[in-house]
């Protein structure tokens, strides 16, 4: 069923594209494993069936700084722009997500775009087959002092212009990223999660103000040090 629901996006792409993105997934596909009844290993994501919460390891890489992302592959190329990096795949992530029963769509992304602003792509948005399964809460755990902190992801991020975390800042659209005549983008980009909207990363913002890329940046005092294990988390949003 996985491998079909990817072929359908290949359809338009070229064979090159159709035979790395197969490739891409059917080694992240070998990384499954089921280590308890309904419980799921990919490389370190931890996918629970019965739930659909979707567990993914990371770490602190900038506590202070303009972001356009929440999180990237420790070795892509807007590591300069993330607070949280990790060394699980973009394609493993997005396979994570597949088999948590979420649909990839971009309707949301732009629903709070003023219509006298510029869209970032001109693609028009599609809905997912089941309304809302696109939605996304997304929760940051860490210990801190042996104690186990939990916050929503958006307590890491403020608006530039009202030194506030914005209240729609807290559902999340899994978009799922680009596959073209390069292959899986995320997978040359390393974007997993941005703020600022890129079609090519796994996961994106649909809070009002995603268009600016000037707009972002860190909350440094709800953010634990550089270097912390964090363990980023995945549940459909309540909206």
């Amino acid at each position: 069923m996985l491998l079909r629901l990817l072929l359908l996006t290949l359809l338009t792409t070229s064979l090159h594209a159709q035979t790395d993105a197969k490739t891409q997934l059917a080694e992240a596909q070998k990384m499954l494993k089921e280590t308890s009844p309904g419980i799921f290993d990919l490389n370190g994501i931890q996918i629970t069936a019965a739930t659909r919460e979707v567990r993914i390891p990371c770490s602190v890489l900038h506590q202070k700084l303009p972001i356009e992302y929440a999180l990237c592959h420790e070795a892509g190329e807007k590591v300069h722009e993330t607070i949280l990096q990790t060394a699980v795949r973009p394609i493993q992530v997005q396979l994570a997500l597949l088999l948590a029963n979420y649909q990839p769509s971009t309707q949301g992304i732009l629903e709070k775009l003023d219509p006298n602003e510029e869209r970032p792509y001109s693609d028009k948005d599609i809905a997912p087959p089941t309304p809302g399964a696109n939605r996304l809460a997304i929760h940051c755990e860490w210990k801190e002092a042996d104690k186990l902190k939990k916050v929503p992801l958006s307590d890491f991020i403020q608006d530039s212009d009202t030194r506030k975390t914005p209240p729609d800042l807290g559902t999340w659209i899994f978009n799922g990223s680009l596959i073209d005549k390069d292959g899986f983008n995320a997978e040359i980009t390393g974007s997993i999660i941005s703020t600022y909207v890129d079609r090519l990363a796994v996961i994106n913002s649909s809070a009002k103000g995603n268009h600016r890329d000037d707009l972002w940046i860190s909350m440094p005092s709800n953010i634990p040090a550089e270097e912390t294990a964090v363990t980023l988390i995945i549940t459909p949003a309540k909206e």
